[in-house]
């Protein structure tokens, strides 16, 4: 199929450069688009896009990705990439429409993460977002970062309905699953478990929370401070 006039222009790509994707995926695209110059410019427009996400350059991202995705709009990897890039420009909506079809596509959930957080940005209502992020919390083969990005908007979608006891206690659920020990996204969840432990003056759970991550990373964002704070209003 020939790509509509109307879309947008193909983008300035380098003559010499080659796409760094797994072999899984350019088959994919050539079994798309066939072999020869269309599928490799999209194949390199897709390994582009995803390095500039990678290197927290979205709009260079959706540049390259909007044109990748009209040409082979039936491709789960550029419509699920170009998603992602939306999602860092805060285009909600449309980041939403993308990773959604993404879904549809592949039938997995494993950005249903992102998904909730744009419902929750958009101002959608609480069952919306929990439907969105609650498959992907208990799906115990999922990755785990985005297991525990799925329960942080969760819980904070409950938190700000004013529902903060059901919030930490979907997060105690993910923090309670069995692990060798916490890894970085363990602590993010920790730090709105000790947020969400504040809100509801439990001192002792926030002091206990914010103690775990420091165990692992002192550094971690303001914990330090956090304890301190909790150190002197205890007395």
């Amino acid at each position: 199929m020939d790509p509509d006039p109307k879309g947008p222009p193909r983008p300035p790509l380098p003559e010499d450069e080659e796409p760094q994707l797994p072999k899984g995926v350019i088959r994919e695209i050539e079994r798309a688009l066939g072999k020869g110059s269309r599928s490799r410019d999209v194949a390199l427009c897709l390994s582009i896009g995803s390095q500039a996400i990678a290197e927290g350059r979205p709009d260079v991202a959706v540049e390259v990705l909007s044109w990748a995705r009209h040409e082979a709009p039936r491709l789960a990897s550029i419509r699920e990439a170009y998603g992602i890039a939306l999602y860092h420009e805060e285009r909600w909506a449309d980041a939403m429409s993308e990773l959604q079809a993404y879904r549809r596509m592949t039938d997995r959930h494993d950005q249903n993460h992102v998904i909730a957080d744009c419902l929750r940005a958009l101002g959608r209502g609480l069952e919306q977002v929990a439907s969105a992020a609650e498959p992907l919390v208990s799906d115990a083969q999922a990755p785990e970062d985005r297991r525990a990005e799925a329960a942080i908007v969760w819980a904070a979608a409950l938190a700000d309905e004013g529902d903060v006891g059901a919030g930490r206690a979907v997060l105690r659920r993910f923090l309670e699953r069995p692990r060798s020990g916490d890894a970085e996204h363990d602590l993010r969840v920790r730090y709105l478990a000790a947020d969400l432990a504040e809100r509801a003056r439990d001192d002792d759970d926030a002091q206990r929370q914010l103690e775990l991550i420091a165990a692992v990373d002192s550094g971690f964002l303001d914990v330090a401070e956090r304890l301190e704070g909790l150190e002197h209003r205890r007395g």
